[in-house]
């Protein structure tokens, strides 16, 4: 934390705040990492500053995080910009004034990057991610079907959708796409 203040307090015309301090008066952007940037965009804080007439602060997100659906998550919760943890120090820069400045979201080179390939189909049912837990651990259908006390045709049909979903043709590409993408933990 302190290197980032550090970083923003260098640049002139900022005036940096850190902490508690950043709750007093008016805050144009914040700098938050993943977890803490995504509760503040799902907080009634922006909702309350939007009723008193204010404009709520825009939010740049720090992460270590690449994987897709997590770019993808923090992108549908509205994030003003994304960047990872290892950006440089003036790619940070050009982030906070482009964001300062009203631009439209903002992404480091290695989020622009994953965006291009095409966002994640976010849209697995529950049951979908259920089955997808056993495909990427390599259970076959029946084995699947006794886990999750269904037929071996529903799994059978559950696995065809995430096939059609994820755009692969095997289990292999399943369990890779899915790892990359974040979609199952390993």
């Amino acid at each position: 934390m302190a290197g980032l203040v550090s970083i923003i307090g260098q640049e002139p015309g900022f005036d940096v705040r850190a902490g508690q301090e950043a709750g007093e008066g008016v805050v144009d952007v914040i700098v938050a990492d993943y977890e803490c940037g995504l509760s503040l965009l799902a907080s009634t804080f922006e909702r309350q500053n939007v009723r008193s007439g204010l404009e709520p602060p825009r939010i740049i997100v720090v992460t270590h995080r690449d994987k897709e659906v997590e770019v993808a998550r923090a992108i549908d919760s509205g994030a003003h910009g994304l960047l990872r943890q290892d950006t440089n120090p003036a790619e940070l820069m050009d982030a906070i004034r482009h964001v300062v400045g009203g631009g439209s979201l903002y992404l480091c080179s290695r989020m622009r990057t994953l965006v291009s390939r095409g966002r994640p189909r976010m849209d697995l049912t529950a049951r979908e991610e259920d089955v997808l837990r056993f495909l990427v651990k390599g259970d076959g259908n029946k084995g699947i079907a006794r886990k999750l006390d269904i037929s071996a045709n529903t799994v059978k049909t559950h696995v065809s959708n995430i096939y059609e979903k994820l755009q692969v043709s095997s289990r292999a590409q399943v369990a890779v796409k899915a790892t990359q993408r974040g979609l199952v933990r390993v």
